[in-house]
Order: structure tokens, then sequence, then C-alpha cells
């Protein structure tokens, strides 16, 4: 395990080295955001509560879903995998003495965390400055820390799979958008889940990809306390265990497939 902890934190330091676009990241993050919540602040008028959520929960909400953009909270954000199968660097990458799962893991695990803690946190700082957004209490941030790691867990899991795409597809772009469009809307990155008409809440809430953005989201502002705590996380762990086994079931038959065309 050295091995892997010592790639993520290169992946960290190396995500370090481009301060400037984690800062521009950041600033785009607070535009959407600022013209989202002027939405809302229309919608709401002079007060009042949508869905259980007062003007001050959407608000804080939407910063929370801009912050975690960096951490895959919207879209997958490495299509590094897929490029490295369709350029043939991925050979490289399988000869070597580590697991190929675990290698891209710890990389995307460092250079999420660097994304988290400056691009993340800048972004909610804007949120709480200029529109208000709660500051989350010390408790919060405790319940937080294991939602945002098993968060990580799904996003990546998920994403992975999609990249292997690229082993059986002459073009997996497709297939990425339509992921894409699915975390956005069914994540709860769009618009919160508990917006949603019941049929569409239902479909939400038996996917996966609530446990990206939704439920951390909801941990971090403090909508969720004791057991609906506890059932959040383990709804997050068990997601994290699936993708985590559907990952590797995917890579062990795209190892198939790769020993195949090689003859």
């Amino acid at each position: 395990m050295r091995l892997y902890f010592e790639i993520a934190i290169r992946a960290f330091r190396r995500a370090a080295a481009y301060r400037s676009a984690f800062l521009s990241g950041a600033l785009t993050n607070a535009f959407f955001g600022s013209l989202i919540c002027y939405v809302y602040q229309a919608v709401y008028g002079a007060g009042g509560e949508v869905a259980g959520m007062s003007l001050n929960d959407a608000i804080s909400y939407v910063w929370t879903t801009q912050a975690l953009i960096s951490v895959g909270a919207g879209w997958i954000t490495a299509t590094e995998i897929s490029a490295s199968i369709y350029s043939g660097d991925v050979v490289t990458d399988l000869y070597r003495p580590w697991s190929f799962y675990l290698y891209w893991l710890s990389r995307s695990l460092g250079e999420r965390v660097f994304s988290l803690l400056f691009r993340g946190s800048l972004t909610y700082l804007i949120g709480v400055l200029y529109f208000g957004a709660r500051v989350p209490t010390p408790a919060d941030l405790l319940a937080f820390a294991p939602a945002i790691a098993l968060s990580m867990l799904v996003s990546f899991g998920f994403g992975f799979v999609v990249n292997l795409s690229a082993f059986w597809l002459i073009d997996s772009t497709g297939v990425m958008l339509f992921a894409n469009v699915l975390i956005s809307f069914f994540s709860g990155f769009l618009l919160p889940i508990a917006f949603f008409p019941p049929a569409l809440q239902a479909i939400a809430r038996a996917l996966p990809f609530q446990a990206i953005t939704g439920l951390p989201a909801q941990i971090l502002l403090g909508q969720l306390k004791g057991p609906a705590l506890a059932e959040a996380l383990a709804v997050q762990l068990a997601w994290a265990v699936a993708l985590t086994l559907l990952a590797l079931a995917a890579q062990a038959a795209a190892m198939r497939k790769v020993v195949v065309q090689g003859g």
C-alpha cells in the first residue's frame, strides 16, 4: 500500500503545480454558482420553502455542489484512461508490477484531494462571503469527511468503467457524454433531488449518483442527522463497494480482450 500512497502524494504535488488552473476553475464555478443563486432568489421571491428547503438552504446547496465539481460531482472529470487505451500507452501501465485499478485510483485521489482543498474550499468561501451560504459546523465537517471519501470512490469507480469502454468501442465519446448527463441530472448536481417529482426521485434514489453529490452535500449542510446520516453513509458505502467490484470485473474482461487481440 505504500506504493499507492506515494503515487497519491505525487499526484497531489503535480496538481499543486497548476495553481492558476485551479484558481480559474474556482472563478468559473463562482460565476455559474452566482447565476443559479440569482435564479433561486427570483423563484423564492419574498420567502417560503420549496420541498422543505428555504432560500438559504438552496443557496448553500448550490455552492456546495459547485465546490464539489472538482471531485467529480457534476461529471466524469478524467478521461486519461480511455486516452491511454486509444494511444496504446495502456500497455505500459499493464506491464508494470502494480494493480492497474489502484494505480489510477491513487492518482485520482491525490488530484481530487488537492482540488477539494484548494478549488473547492475557495469556491464555497465565495458563496459564504457574497451570498450568505451556510458555514458548516465542526460536527458537519466531521460527518462530511467519510461522505466525501466514499463519494470519490463511487465517482472514480463509475468513471473507470466508462473509460474502459474504450477497449470495445472505436470512439467512446458518446458513452462518456451519456454518462455525464446521467451524473449531472440524477446526482442532484443540477437540481436538488428533493425538487424532483416523486417518480424521478424514486429513480434517482435507486441509482448510484446521489452518493456522489446529493448525499455529501446534504451531510455538509447538516440536513442529515442521526439515523438519516447513518443510512446515507451506508448507501454510499454499498455503492462504493458495488462499483469497485464492477470496475474490477470490467478490468478483468478488458485484460482478456487485450490477450485475444495480441494473439
